[in-house]
């Protein structure tokens, strides 16, 4: 018992530590309580303000510097173009779909050229939603900007060359490890990182699926084109969440919640 309430903040054991105690003396926890007591500690280290109500609900709810303000103001355009990188993530795989026809020694294949500019157009987009996020987070939240600079580097990596796997891997471990992380460091929301994993969750699956039932290149073509198509809420969701800005210290700008609204960007 004692071991599950040390996984609490010091400042919760403090005020509700022998509380507990007494509670779990009263009568035996069993499995469901010890889960309980898991599930609590993991939400009281996210929510520390529940303690002490002088630290604020979220690392971006109290009023930022000028130049702190401006920085966000990049993010949010970059979040912007993030978005906008749903766009060419749907045309590339209709190109792909699309081109001819061609046969070498290993059998027959489509050529899809024509849809490596815009895979590459959304990868990039992509990243930069990524460098907002990174403005976001700021300084510490190691873990979680790790996952983020690995995206970065190997989504437009992969988008040039997508038959080179390993790339393709660590842009998804990379996206997984930021969506996990922040939503532990109140960075996302935890609707805003299921969207992440479930769609990454479903672009491995179909080319895990793909890859099982050793599908020739004209079928694995299909297979890529619908898990890329699978990766459009990520997009979404890293843009998004970079919409909202908060209140400078001066008074100088307001808090801006949804696209056009506000003072102007």
């Amino acid at each position: 018992m004692s071991r599950l309430v040390n996984l609490y903040p010091r400042a919760w054991r403090a005020r509700y530590g022998d509380e507990l105690e007494e509670l779990a003396t009263a009568r035996p926890l069993g499995l469901g309580g010890a889960v309980d007591l898991m599930l609590g500690a993991l939400d009281a280290h996210r929510h520390p303000e529940l303690v002490d109500p002088a630290l604020p609900a979220t690392p971006f709810s109290e009023p930022v510097s000028r130049q702190r303000y401006e920085d966000l103001r990049v993010a949010r355009r970059l979040g912007f173009g993030a978005v906008a990188g749903i766009v060419p993530l749907i045309i590339a795989p209709i190109l792909g779909l699309n081109g001819p026809i061609m046969v070498d020694g290993d059998g027959a294949y489509r050529d899809g050229a024509a849809a490596i500019p815009f895979l590459v157009a959304a990868m990039v987009l992509l990243a930069g939603g990524l460098a907002g996020q990174l403005i976001r987070l700021g300084a510490g939240h190691h873990i979680a900007r790790a996952g983020a600079i690995t995206a970065l580097i190997c989504g437009p990596l992969w988008a040039i060359g997508p038959w080179i796997l390993p790339l393709g891997v660590l842009t998804l471990i990379g996206l997984a490890v930021f969506s996990l992380m922040g939503w532990w460091a109140r960075l996302l929301s935890a609707p805003v990182a299921t969207a992440i994993l479930g769609a990454l969750l479903v672009c491995v699956g179909v080319l895990g699926v793909g890859i099982l039932q050793h599908v020739d290149r004209l079928r694995g073509a299909e297979y890529f084109a619908l898990a890329m198509i699978a990766l459009s809420p990520i997009l979404l969701a890293v843009g998004g969440t970079l919409y909202r800005l908060p209140d400078v210290h001066d008074g100088q700008a307001t808090a801006i919640d949804s696209v056009g609204g506000g003072s102007s960007a």
